[in-house]
């Protein structure tokens, strides 16, 4: 094309919808989302204004933590209607995680939490639903008890597939010929897993992701 300069093209980080993870920072106040309303996107990426640049860095951190969460995150089955899984994330973005992997589940109900608190999501009839509650052993005490009288078999054969899909994955996925230590731990750090709880196997020798950390 006639006078195009790849080198004057910017490649855009901040989303249009930035104020939306704005909003999910920790520190996030009525002054940074005020501040924030009247920016374009492409503003807060080329902006060296202070204020502006912080505004930017809040934004990319809950946009990494919330790619981070949904790559970690292990899901578990709890009898056939729900999968459920750790999670203790920096910013506000527990619902935003839960309601992410309801849509890809239709129809099965999704808990995310920790001992503090938890989030419960469900899709179903193109309609997302969704609640903010207690810790995470409590609603899953809830829920298990509630189904005692459902068939123990049926139960443990499902469990039993699930975990050896996962299983089959982490194999598919490991190769001691293509282990870089100081590339996994920039591209996996390990505050990021353990706010996952992603003490998960990595082989068939059931190695976790700590153990691969920490060798």
């Amino acid at each position: 094309m006639e006078g195009f300069n790849p080198g004057n093209v910017v490649v855009m980080r901040v989303p249009k919808n930035f104020l939306f993870y704005l909003s999910l920072h920790e520190n996030c106040s009525q002054r940074h989302l005020i501040m924030a309303k009247d920016l374009a996107p492409l503003e807060l990426e080329v902006s060296c204004d202070p204020e502006i640049t912080l505004l930017r860095k809040m934004v990319h951190s809950v946009i990494c933590e919330t790619h981070k969460m949904k790559a970690f995150v292990r899901l578990e089955p709890l009898d056939s209607y729900a999968l459920y899984g750790y999670l203790k994330p920096k910013h506000k973005i527990g619902a935003y995680v839960c309601d992410h992997f309801a849509r890809r589940n239709p129809g099965t109900l999704i808990i995310l939490g920790n001992s503090r608190e938890s989030w419960i999501s469900l899709y179903s009839g193109g309609k997302i639903q969704h609640d903010h509650s207690d810790g995470l052993p409590q609603i899953l005490d809830i829920l298990k008890s509630g189904t005692e009288s459902r068939n123990d078999t049926e139960s443990g054969n499902g469990s039993e597939n699930f975990e050896k899909i996962w299983k089959v994955y982490y194999a598919s996925q490991y190769s001691s010929e293509r282990r870089n230590l100081r590339l996994f731990q920039i591209r996996m750090p390990e505050r990021y897993l353990k706010s996952a709880g992603a003490g998960l196997e990595l082989n068939q020798c059931d190695a976790s992701l700590y153990d691969f950390i920490q060798e």
